[in-house]
């Protein structure tokens, strides 16, 4: 699995410059990898974003329907992407161009 975590992680930043940081996490919170400046204390914001996130859309979603959800958090020098991918929680910490 670390080698999975690993090939998710660099496949990121390989496709995108403007990435500065990664989180991989498991649904409790514990992070799995973290490659970037970002602090590992916001592994268990990131789990629980995604949780939340499902919880608002699994009520219009059919039982047959996979949860998945992307959130997108803007902030004035950063954009924070969030998705579950797998058994995992992956965080995508972007710097916004100036």
């Amino acid at each position: 699995m670390e080698v999975e975590i690993d090939a998710i992680v660099n496949s990121v930043f390989e496709k995108d410059p403007q990435v500065s940081s990664v989180l991989v996490v498991d649904d409790s919170g514990l992070c799995l990898a973290k490659q970037g400046s970002i602090s590992e204390e916001a592994a268990g914001l990131v789990a629980s974003i995604a949780a939340r996130s499902e919880a608002v859309i699994a009520p219009s979603l059919q039982a047959t329907s996979p949860k998945s959800t992307i959130v997108q958090i803007e902030a004035e020098s950063m954009t924070i992407l969030v998705r579950r991918t797998a058994n995992v929680v992956v965080g995508i910490f972007k710097n916004k161009t100036q």
